[in-house]
């Protein structure tokens, strides 16, 4: 095999990994301590956030055990219950994929929206799943700061994933 072939294959590998790398390289990013008060950890809002938009617009870069362990990731990095992210993701990249019909070719705000109702279905996941993990009433204000810092960053997040994907498209 040539080397041009060795690099075409790596090429086509390098942009299937992208948005699983990128991901993960934005959950590290999202680790640095900000030191900004009433802020929600960022690292389960960014793969929220990365999960869905993949899932809607590239679904066959994001499947349910890329989202399994973006979610198995944040849960370590965050020190929160093993698994809890996890499932949550791999329920948001289900919902994302089942309903990208609704959101492919529509206005960003359509999708917006389409973020808005699976983060809160998200949200409340998390915070039941919390609750049954520790086995009692959990205040849910973080969950609900957590909720609106999403719908926040969605934007901002939207634009960057946008500008990865158009580096994900075969040539």
């Amino acid at each position: 095999m040539t080397a041009a072939r060795h690099l075409l294959r790596l090429a086509v590998a390098l942009r299937l990994c992208l948005p699983v790398v990128a991901t993960l390289a934005l959950i590290l990013l999202a680790t640095l301590p900000l030191r900004v008060p009433n802020v929600a950890a960022l690292e389960p809002l960014v793969a929220l956030i990365s999960v869905y938009y993949w899932s809607v617009y590239r679904p066959d870069l994001m499947p349910a055990g890329a989202a399994f362990l973006i979610g198995l990731s944040v849960d370590l990095l965050s020190g929160g219950p093993l698994g809890l992210n996890a499932v949550v993701l791999v329920l948001v990249q289900w919902v994302a994929v089942s309903q990208r019909r609704a959101f492919v070719g529509k206005s960003f705000a359509v999708g917006w929206l389409g973020y808005l109702l699976v983060a809160a279905g998200a949200g409340c996941l998390s915070w039941l799943l919390v609750m049954l993990f520790h086995g009692r009433l959990v205040d849910p204000t973080p969950a609900v700061l957590g909720y609106l810092t999403g719908i926040l960053l969605y934007p901002l997040a939207a634009m960057l994933l946008w500008r990865l994907q158009q580096i994900a498209r075969p040539a």
